[in-house]
C-alpha cells in the first residue's frame, strides 16, 4: 500500500533487498520491506541507513495483541520499544538488562525510546488522521491510534508461562520480532526513528492460523497510517 501510494516512483535492490523511492506528499521516501525477524531487521536497517543517509526511519508493521484492549486494526505509536529476549534467563524467567559490548561505549540496551520530536509529532498527527473502518469477525470499527508499549524478539508464538512473565515485568501492548533491533542500529548510529505497529492476533502459543487471518488487516492499518504521518511531516515542513 505505502509503495503504491507514492508519486514519481522508481525501484532499485541494494544487496537482496528490493525498495521503491518517491514522494509521499512533500517529503521524499525510501520505502524497503525487512522480512521477518531481528537479523532481517537490523540488516535492512544498518543497509539502508549507509545508503541513503536518511533524516529519520519509520518501522510500519504489525504485532501480536497482548493488552486485551487493543483491536485488531488499532496502532501503536511506540513510546518504549523493547528486546524481550535481552538480559539474563533465570529460572524465575527473563532478567531484563543491559549488555555492554566490547567497543567503547557500544550498548546493548533492553528497551530503546523513539525520537522525541518524532513522538511528538506522531501524537499531534492522530487529530488530523481519518482511519479506515475495518470489519472483523462480524465486527465493524473504526481502529484507533495511540502511544503505547511495543516488545520484540526472534519469537512468533510464546508460551502462556512466557506471556505471564512478559505481562509482570514489561505489561507489553503488542508483540513482535524486529522492532527492536532497528532501534538498536538507529540507537547506534544516531538516526531519529519512531516505531509504528497494528494489532493483528491476540498473542499466543501457535499464532499461524489467527495471523493469516488478520496480519493483512493490521498490515493495511499501520500503512494508513504511516502514509498520513509521513505527509503530515510534509505539511509541518519536516525534513526534506
Amino acid at each position: 500500500m505505502i509503495v503504491d501510494s507514492l508519486a514519481r516512483k522508481a525501484t532499485g535492490e541494494l544487496e537482496c533487498f528490493p525498495y521503491a523511492t518517491g514522494y509521499l506528499g512533500k517529503r521524499k521516501v525510501v520505502v524497503a520491506v525487512t522480512g521477518v525477524g531481528v537479523t532481517n531487521g537490523a540488516m535492512v536497517a544498518a543497509l539502508f541507513i549507509h545508503k541513503f543517509k536518511p533524516s529519520e526511519l519509520i518501522v510500519s508493521g504489525t504485532g501480536s495483541r497482548f493488552n486485551p484492549r487493543i483491536r485488531t486494526g488499532d496502532t501503536v505509536i511506540s513510546k518504549k520499544t523493547i528486546h524481550h529476549a535481552a538480559g539474563t534467563l533465570t529460572d524465575e524467567g527473563m532478567i531484563y538488562r543491559k549488555v555492554r559490548g566490547p567497543l567503547p561505549g557500544q550498548m546493548t540496551h533492553w528497551a530503546y525510546p523513539p525520537d522525541k520530536d518524532l513522538f511528538a509529532l506522531a501524537k499531534a498527527a492522530v487529530a488530523s488522521y481519518e482511519a479506515e473502518a475495518v470489519t472483523v469477525d462480524g465486527e465493524s470499527y473504526v481502529p484507533k491510534v495511540f502511544p503505547g508499549v511495543v516488545t520484540a524478539s526472534d519469537l512468533f508464538g510464546v508460551s502462556d508461562a512466557k506471556i505471564a512473565d512478559m505481562k509482570k515485568k514489561l505489561n507489553p501492548d503488542l508483540m513482535e520480532m524486529e522492532s527492536a533491533a532497528i532501534a538498536q542500529v538507529c540507537h547506534q548510529l544516531g538516526v531519529p526513528h519512531v516505531v509504528f505497529r497494528a494489532g493483528s492476533n491476540r498473542t499466543q502459543s501457535n499464532p499461524g492460523t489467527a495471523y493469516r487471518k488478520l496480519g493483512q488487516t493490521a498490515a493495511a492499518a499501520a500503512a494508513r497510517w504511516t502514509i498520513h504521518f509521513v505527509r503530515y511531516l510534509g505539511e509541518q515542513g519536516v525534513g526534506k
